[in-house]
């Protein structure tokens, strides 16, 4: 640690450490305890920096190769059954065995899909230094990676959002079915003296529904709905009524659709790589990888053979060679006990190795566009 640290930090010690009264921790006294701090900070900070040393007075660019992250979607569904209140009844007034007799709730596994995406890499960094106009004509993504030279990138890489996404989970419920305590019973029915005398007011109800519905669409009735669309919407009112009653005595299931993302980033160690995605289990649907209630989903990505070398530690002194990166193209399996649920190639940007641009290239004339999720070179136009 050179002097200047050396003092900010001994001015420090005698500004916070020395014992005062109560009478001279005044507000005058904070305040330049507060500016000692921040002098500290600065002479700190200043020791950090010293790892990348960028010239003075000349321009450089700052630039990241991709670090790809899988966004892992998983849709699922709540399944929960109710009994129904006369489901004893229900062979005896509606002539059917089959009712739901056990209350529960679970959760199935329906689909998990993987898609790549891409923010900056901090270990792989680069600074580009040149004192002629080729930092001009680069072009970067919002995130730090190189989307093109000598040409404007497209409208749809300018977006971040399109290829960095938030970490948090993110639950989604889609489709769901709501639920009433409340019986659909008339106050003749609900005054009855017994379950039985109820049930038997209920399915009269439903017969009651069931003969209007056959006379509407025979055409049997005194006032027929104005048009198909009036006509609609009163059979669709029946449907839904003779639906509640009904479920007093056969139960009733209702499906609640959720979609839930995850994020998954592949380390750079090994030649193959297998991990825990997230837990399933039946009871709570989606849990943590460490929650033992859920069956574990797995995922394993294996590197191509090229890839396998030890990668290059990019330097932090400015350089005026443009790199690219050449991505590991890996084949990724994600499994679910013996249920094989995705099975693809995927390129995994920090598995890559960095390249040089052709200097014979960078002539001001060249189109060069560069993929801003995997940093590889897209095209080439002379």
């Amino acid at each position: 640690m050179d002097s200047t640290n050396v003092t900010c930090l001994y001015s420090f010690s005698e500004a916070v450490f020395t014992p005062y009264s109560k009478k001279q921790k005044n507000k005058k006294h904070m305040r330049y305890t507060k500016i000692w701090m921040m002098a500290v900070l600065c002479c700190l900070s200043l020791g950090n920096m010293q790892a990348l040393t960028l010239p003075e007075e000349e321009p450089v660019l700052v630039y990241y190769m991709p670090l790809t992250q899988l966004k892992v979607t998983v849709e699922y569904d709540e399944v929960v059954t109710e009994v129904g209140q006369f489901y004893q009844y229900s062979e005896r007034y509606l002539g059917t065995k089959d009712v739901i007799t056990k209350a529960e709730k679970q959760f199935v596994l329906n689909n998990v899909k993987v898609t790549p995406s891409a923010i900056a890499d901090p270990a792989r960094e680069y600074v580009l230094s040149d004192k002629s106009a080729k930092l001009q004509l680069i072009s970067l993504t919002p995130f730090g990676t190189l989307a093109g030279y000598n040409m404007e990138p497209k409208d749809e890489w300018r977006k971040a959002k399109d290829y960095k996404f938030p970490a948090k989970t993110k639950n989604e419920t889609k489709i769901g079915t709501e639920t009433t305590s409340l019986m659909p019973l008339l106050e003749e029915q609900l005054m009855a003296s017994s379950t039985a005398k109820m049930a038997e007011g209920a399915a009269k109800q439903i017969y009651r529904i069931r003969e209007m519905r056959l006379n509407i669409l025979g055409g049997d009735v005194e006032k027929y709905p104005a048009d198909g669309e009036a006509l609609k919407l009163v059979l669709a009112e029946l449907n839904k009524r003779e639906k509640e009653l009904t479920a007093l005595f056969v139960g009733r299931r209702i499906v609640t659709h959720h979609v839930k993302e995850l994020t998954y980033t592949p380390k750079a160690e090994g030649k193959k790589e297998e991990g825990i995605l997230f837990r399933f289990s039946k009871y709570y649907g989606v849990v943590a990888t460490d929650d033992l209630s859920g069956e574990p989903i797995h995922i394993a990505i294996s590197k191509t053979v090229h890839q396998l070398q030890a990668n290059e530690k990019p330097s932090q002194k400015p350089g005026t060679s443009i790199y690219y990166n050449l991505p590991s193209r890996s084949e990724m399996t994600v499994t679910y006990g013996e249920q094989e649920l995705v099975r693809d190639y995927v390129d995994i940007a920090q598995w890559g190795v960095s390249v040089p641009v052709n200097a014979a290239l960078l002539n001001g004339t060249t189109k060069i566009q560069f993929n801003p999720l995997t940093g590889n070179i897209v095209s080439i136009d002379k």
